[in-house]
């Protein structure tokens, strides 16, 4: 009897904890779509992926990565998921649905992009650097 009810209470324990889990991460979503509708939309240059542009501004993303440390909040976005073939063409989503039967002796090589946030940096000032997400990395943009 003591057992089941040292069970009984591990399992009310568990499940209050998982709620409160579940009420936590709403609330961060729900704030995160908040931030999103507000932020103001920078532009992804589709014929060099590298570059944003945003209110006359062109940026250049680098390979260069920031930490999350070094991030102040959000100012902007970019919102675009792209794919593209190794000769950095942008495939269309009729490519991208596109199955081969019989499949060709040369696998095209494919690189999924996706832009997110763009936030300023810590003691730099965002009209001449900024941090652009994308594939969840905080990568350096800088102004062309």
């Amino acid at each position: 009897m003591k057992n089941f009810i040292l069970l009984l209470m591990l399992i009310g324990i568990l499940f209050i904890g998982g709620c409160s889990l579940v009420s936590d991460l709403k609330k961060t979503a729900t704030q995160n779509m908040e931030i999103d509708r507000k932020l103001p939309k920078y532009e992804l240059n589709k014929e060099n992926l590298q570059e944003i542009h945003y209110q006359g501004r062109t940026y250049m993303i680098q390979a260069a990565k920031v930490d999350r440390n070094q991030l102040n909040k959000p100012i902007g976005k970019v919102a675009e998921t792209i794919t593209i073939n190794e000769h950095h063409q942008i495939l269309s989503k009729k490519e991208l649905r596109k199955i081969e039967v019989i499949p060709d002796q040369t696998d095209e090589k494919r690189t999924h992009l996706n832009f997110g946030w763009v936030y300023s940096i810590k003691g730099v000032n965002p009209d001449e650097e900024v941090a652009v997400t994308v594939n969840h990395q905080f990568l350096i943009a800088k102004r062309k």
